[in-house]
This record gives structure tokens, C-alpha cells and sequence, in this order.
């Protein structure tokens, strides 16, 4: 079954796989079409009208084509950029776990480090209190001595 359309005062019964209102949408276009060309150039005739159309529309048609392959370039590329920085991500994060775990380690270390510290604090207070304890007994075992000498 077709679907009956009007172009440039014709009419036509156009049958395809597209649905009738999709039909009848490319036969405006190209009525459209038609009656600009017949405008611009004067000409109402079809045949000359049908081929400059035709032409236009196969001009316009060959933009298009080349945008698009302009447009799937740009794809291309992008889809190119995206795959970089995706790795680079990776690298990023790769990296990132790589000095946290450093990170901890070295925190570990430093804690371990904070505790040697302080227990060497430690031992050196023990160490100045038995100096201190020494010095006393010293103090006092030269003041006895002292005493027996002037016996």
C-alpha cells in the first residue's frame, strides 16, 4: 500500500519501508525544495526544477556526509582521550595506593620509633636519678671521710 503525497503540483503514490508519516515528510522536503529552486531560478518547468533540486538536495547530501565523517573523527579522537586518561586514572589511583601504603608503613615506623624514643627518655631518667643517687652517697661518703681525717 502507498502512501499519496504532492510534489510540485504532482501527484504520486509512493510506497516504501518507511512509516506514511515519514513519507510524507521527505515529499514536503522536497516539494519545499522544488518550489524554492522554481522561485530563485524563475523556471516553473519540471524537468529543469526536478534536476536542480535533485542537485541541491545530492549537495546538501555530500555536506552532510563529510560532517559526519568529521563528526565520527571527532569520535574517534575523543574515544582515543578518553582511553588515555582512563589510563592515566589507573596509573593515578595505582600510584595513589602505592603511597598510602608507604604512607602507612612509614607511620608504623614512626610510631615504632615514638616508643623507642620514649623508652630511651626513660632509661636516660633512670640513669640521671642514679647518677644524682651517686653524687649523694658520693657528697656523703667524702664528708664522713672528711670527719675521719680530722680524727
Amino acid at each position: 500500500m502507498g502512501v499519496k503525497v504532492k510534489i510540485f503540483g504532482q501527484e504520486y503514490i509512493i510506497a516504501g519501508e518507511e512509516s506514511p508519516e515519514e513519507i510524507q515528510k521527505i515529499a514536503e522536503y522536497v516539494d519545499n525544495k522544488m518550489r524554492i529552486i522554481s522561485r530563485m531560478t524563475g523556471n516553473e518547468g519540471l524537468g529543469q526544477t526536478a534536476t536542480l533540486t535533485a542537485l541541491n538536495v545530492a549537495e546538501e547530501y555530500f555536506e552532510t556526509l563529510e560532517k559526519l565523517e568529521q563528526q565520527k573523527a571527532a569520535a574517534e579522537k575523543a574515544k582515543k582521550d578518553v582511553n588515555h586518561y582512563i589510563k592515566m586514572l589507573e596509573e593515578t589511583k595505582t600510584s595513589y595506593i602505592s603511597a598510602k601504603e608507604q604512607l602507612d608503613q612509614l607511620k608504623s615506623e614512626n610510631k615504632n620509633a615514638g616508643d623507642q624514643y620514649r623508652e630511651l627518655e626513660k632509661k636516660c631518667s633512670e640513669f640521671e636519678n642514679s647518677i644524682f643517687d651517686l653524687q649523694m652517697e658520693n657528697i656523703q661518703l667524702k664528708s664522713e671521710l672528711e670527719k675521719q681525717d680530722k680524727r
